[in-house]
């Protein structure tokens, strides 16, 4: 009896420390290979947020630098407050979506994204979310020209 407990204690064991270190070597593999991983947030910065005098409404300049492995379109969704009224419900001002299509790598774009409602305070200008579709066309490979009889 006391044979069997220790040999079911010791594979308990050894089932325990193989978990651990294949936990371990899971962890290094995903972060080996997410390391150099991008957002397409990443790319995108807001670089003014001001109120337009005569509509009262927000205006916000967002600039977007491709840092993406191949061309695509960015959708950059925005959200425009009234920032005196705090960031309740109450503060929100409109949201717009800017799309910014087949950009070049390293290409880098700036446009003007007006907000939908006039506020009365000062405006505040935020990127909700970014996304990010790839329109790099497959690579066309011509076919290898069959061997001919000469």
């Amino acid at each position: 009896m006391t044979v069997a407990l220790i040999t079911v204690g010791a594979l308990i064991a050894v089932a325990a420390v193989a978990g651990l270190v294949g936990l371990v070597v899971f962890a290094h593999a995903y972060g080996e290979v997410h390391a150099d991983m991008r957002y397409p947030y990443d790319d995108v910065t807001v670089t003014s947020c001001r109120m337009d005098e005569e509509t009262r409404r927000p205006v916000a300049g967002v600039r977007i630098t491709s840092e993406a492995a191949r061309r695509g379109t960015y959708t950059v969704h925005l959200v425009f407050r009234d920032r005196a009224a705090g960031s309740g419900k109450d503060a929100a001002a409109g949201k717009r979506t800017l799309v910014v299509k087949d950009l070049a790598v390293g290409a880098t774009v700036s446009d003007r994204v007006v907000g939908p409602d006039a506020v009365p305070g000062p405006p505040e200008c935020e990127v909700a979310e970014v996304t990010f579709r790839s329109t790099a066309g497959a690579a066309t490979v011509s076919p290898r020209p069959s061997p001919s009889a000469s």
